[in-house]
């Protein structure tokens, strides 16, 4: 009888054991789930894969590395990020497409390119269209600019810069001077059929291979940003700067859209935040950028001239001929909006 009350004692012990146990490891699965969905931040971490074209040594790259500082700091470690230069991860339209797949988190690429995606982004493809960075900040940071960010779920604007003219043949000082000129373009069709109205022979070139295209001759110019020009090296391979100011490029900033749904609010607002304050310091990047790598083009031996008042009237007048198309395009309501605020 002992015995028996014995092995009842030590039965109860271990289901009650047993009971406990169940009971800690389902409070413990609850709040690995809890993490896992996002309603609770703690212990979870997201990474940030994030791809961009430009070398290493163009201002890009301490864009994307001011934002991971700022997003990890105001996450408090739960979001990190890896940064991809150099097309890495592929070109631009690459880049785009594996952001809408979730191969990619995040891509800050030419709005050019992001055109095939989002028609009202069209709008920054006209020439001509701001007078200086001041007038293109105001634009992009009001109405319209977050309109059309709107239209591509987009999360910001960083700045790429004012786009110039450079080619491996001859000055150009006139608008005759484009005529016959192999010239590479965006992967745009808009651009494409504004530099064949300055008479030149237009080819889209992906930003990866235009190095080798100038290099092996496959096109005679290109247009870029000074500062990517330089961070690129094309310097080695083109003999003629053109200061043009045609084109004003922005970087709409993209992120995968589950990958931003996921994240509990609190980390939306790291990330909202981290690109809006790195925006700032990109924009200075950009402008201290520009003016020093001018002096460091000349230094590696493009010659330099700037377009007169009138050469530049006649080459804004040619590439007009985009206008009506890209009205159309991005929606005449946006258009006009933008018209107005320009004015």
């Amino acid at each position: 009888m002992l015995k028996m009350k014995k092995w009842g004692v030590l039965l109860g012990v271990l289901l009650l054991t047993v009971v406990l146990a169940a009971c800690g490891g389902s409070d413990s699965k609850k709040k690995e789930e809890g993490s896992a969905s996002g309603n609770n931040s703690k212990g979870q971490t997201y990474v940030i894969k994030a791809g961009h074209a430009a070398s290493e040594e163009h201002f890009a790259q301490d864009t994307f590395v001011k934002f991971k500082e700022l997003v990890e700091k105001k996450s408090d470690g739960k979001i990190k990020v890896e940064i991809y230069p150099n097309g890495q991860v592929g070109g631009e339209r690459e880049m785009i497409e594996a952001l809408q797949i979730g191969n990619l988190t995040m891509a800050a690429p030419s709005s050019s390119v992001v055109t095939a995606f989002s028609p009202s982004m069209f709008l920054w493809d006209l020439p001509f269209l701001f007078k200086d960075a001041a007038i293109a900040h105001e634009v992009l940071d009001g109405e319209v600019g977050k309109q059309v960010l709107a239209d591509l779920d987009g999360v910001g604007y960083w700045e790429n810069g004012f786009r110039h003219i450079m080619n491996d043949k001859k000055p150009i000082e006139t608008l005759e001077d484009m005529k016959g000129l192999k010239f590479r373009t965006l992967e745009s069709q808009q651009q494409i059929k504004m530099w064949n109205a300055t008479g030149a022979n237009a080819t889209p070139i992906a930003f990866t291979e235009l190095y080798s295209a100038l290099q092996q001759g496959t096109v005679d110019g290109a247009e870029s940003p000074l500062a990517l020009m330089y961070a690129q090296k094309f310097q080695e391979v083109q003999k003629y700067l053109t200061k043009s100011g045609h084109l004003y490029s922005p970087w709409p900033v993209l992120m995968n859209k589950d990958f931003y749904n996921s994240l509990p609010d609190v980390l939306k607002k790291a990330v909202d935040e981290a690109v809006e304050e790195t925006k700032v310091e990109n924009r200075k990047l950009s402008a201290a950028d520009e003016e020093k790598s001018l002096k460091l083009l000349e230094e590696g031996g493009m010659k330099y001239n700037e377009l007169s008042d009138e050469e530049k009237a006649k080459f804004q007048e040619a590439m007009k001929v985009v206008y009506p198309e890209i009205s159309k395009l991005a929606g005449e309501e946006v258009y006009e909006k933008l018209m107005d605020a320009v004015k």
